[in-house]
């Protein structure tokens, strides 16, 4: 199934009139309230995953490891969001959660460098996450993929994270690290599915790789968690 190819909401719809998004996923969109059942329930797991994280977390604080516990449930509940409507204002939100998790990490990244104060990192977080937003609807508007503004902070993000990798090395270990990008590389094999015949199945509400994606990019959340509060932990001493 080609991504770019986005139908209109079935009749009787309730979010028929709504502007539509840029991306389908496979499963087929139904008339009620929830648009497309497997792909909106399974944002749940981000949801729980935020809550167990913030529990868990050795410090409170949005830019200590434990911040990655209310990013996580912001992805979920406007991940939901779209999934139920698929709608452009949906998948507003929908960037919004992310651009809040790849503002989170490059703030953080500033701040582990010693480039900026926490204060001065919240406000580079706010700064990105303004200006991503901003950015979606000029994309939008001039009829650019605005999934290419997610992949430029990626590459940021990676890069940052190469930096330390290779020359400060603040984590006392690297397995959760690696984990996580196993867990990612894994994700994104069912996200690729998901738009394959082979993967592709509009009228299963039950299970879909893209809610498949949902789940395991979760559990790659508390790998990132676990990593970032080994970072902490070294920081404290």
């Amino acid at each position: 199934m080609d991504p770019r190819l986005v139908p209109p909401p079935p009749a009787g719809s309730l979010w028929s009139g709504w502007a539509l998004p840029d991306i389908k996923h496979c499963e087929a969109n139904l008339a009620g309230w929830i648009a497309a059942p497997a792909n909106t329930w399974s944002n749940l797991a981000y949801v729980a995953v935020g809550f167990w994280i913030w529990k868990r977390a050795a410090k409170r604080d949005l830019l200590a490891a434990g911040g990655l516990g209310p990013v996580a449930v912001a992805v979920g509940a406007t991940s939901f969001v779209f999934h139920a409507s698929y709608t452009f204002a949906g998948q507003v939100l929908d960037y919004g959660g992310m651009f809040l998790l790849l503002g989170w990490a490059l703030a953080r990244g500033a701040l582990r460098a010693g480039l900026l104060g926490r204060q001065g990192a919240l406000r580079l977080w706010g700064a990105l996450f303004a200006a991503s937003m901003a950015a979606l609807f000029v994309f939008r508007a001039a009829g650019w993929g605005i999934q290419t503004l997610v992949l430029v902070q990626v590459l940021a993000l990676v890069a940052v994270e190469l930096r330390f990798m290779l020359v400060k090395r603040d984590a006392p270990s690297y397995a959760s690290f690696w984990l996580m990008l196993i867990l990612l590389g894994a994700a994104y094999a069912f996200w690729h599915l998901d738009h394959t015949d082979l993967g592709c199945a509009p009228d299963n509400h039950w299970f879909q790789f893209h809610a498949l994606w949902h789940v395991v990019t979760a559990g790659a959340f508390v790998a990132a968690w676990r990593f970032h509060e080994g970072i902490d932990a070294r920081a404290a001493q």
